[in-house]
């Protein structure tokens, strides 16, 4: 878990309290959008520290460098099935942040274009990586249907639905 800031950024921003109390204090309209969340998953072939340095390169180039502060945590859980389910979460600035604060919000952070190449430039890095380290496997971007393959997605029962099922309750899935 740590605060990654861009160059010239104050050093006050690597407290956790100090840097999302300023984000919500420099918002006037009570709907404005205070941060965006990124996450993605980490592949359980690498080491934790190897998952971390990954994790770590991939939101300095992507994010930090465009001027966000990245808030990164990763977690390294073991799934039903035993197995290891490594994955990490990144909060991120909707404005810039230089030597003399935050900035105006910098709309292009949302344009789906990015986010398209957010996505690319992941898997592009993730199999970069596990071909260094010689594991035979790698990672694709691109959704199943883009990939030819003819897969429908499962239905997924979310939180609200665990809970009504507990209860006893009927639930359309």
């Amino acid at each position: 878990s740590e605060i990654l800031l861009p160059d010239g950024a104050p050093e006050r921003f690597l407290d956790r309290s100090v840097l999302w109390n300023e984000v919500e204090a420099i918002e006037k309209r009570k709907d404005a959008q205070l941060a965006r969340e990124v996450e993605f998953s980490l592949p359980r072939e690498m080491t934790q520290a190897q998952g971390i340095a990954l994790a770590q390169d991939f939101v300095r180039e992507q994010f930090v460098d465009r001027g966000m502060v990245a808030d990164l945590n990763v977690h390294w859980d073991i799934g039903e099935d035993g197995l290891a389910k490594p994955h990490a979460h990144v909060m991120l600035s909707t404005r810039s942040l230089d030597e003399n604060g935050f900035g105006a919000k910098e709309r292009s952070w949302n344009d789906k274009e990015l986010l398209l190449t957010w996505r690319e430039r992941w898997a592009s890095l993730v199999n970069e990586r596990l071909a260094e380290l010689d594991l035979d496997v790698r990672i694709d971007h691109r959704s199943f249907a883009e990939q030819g393959i003819d897969l429908e997605p499962q239905n997924k029962i979310g939180p609200a639905g665990m809970r009504r099922e507990e209860r006893g309750e009927d639930a359309e899935r």
